[in-house]
């Protein structure tokens, strides 16, 4: 992922995320720390679901949160009544970008 840009990443599930009470999207870097919670019905902003599939698009400035060259740690956690399920905690590597002026 580039630094000021706004990357889209899709997770797919094993079950439909209609059936899902909460989704949590972590990103992480050190103290840096970026959750996407859906929950009660409310969806954040930048998180679509479809199917079987939780999209999530940062925004420019959620980016610019990572230090370049280093790696941001990914999981989502969702639960579905009294079971919660976990992914894998997958990492991406943050890019750094010659100019990182907020273009809008």
């Amino acid at each position: 992922m580039y630094r000021a840009t706004t990357p889209t990443h899709t997770f797919t599930l094993e079950v439909q995320t209609s059936t899902c009470d909460e989704i949590l999207v972590t990103y992480k870097i050190g103290d840096v720390v970026l959750n996407k919670h859906y929950e009660d019905g409310t969806l954040p902003d930048g998180m679509t679901l479809d199917g079987k599939k939780v999209i999530v698009k940062l925004t420019q400035e959620e980016t610019l949160m990572f230090p370049a060259g280093k790696s941001v740690e990914v999981q989502l956690r969702a639960r579905i009544g009294s079971d919660v399920l976990d992914t894998s905690i997958f990492k991406v590597t943050v890019n750094g970008a010659l100019n990182e002026e907020i273009l809008s």
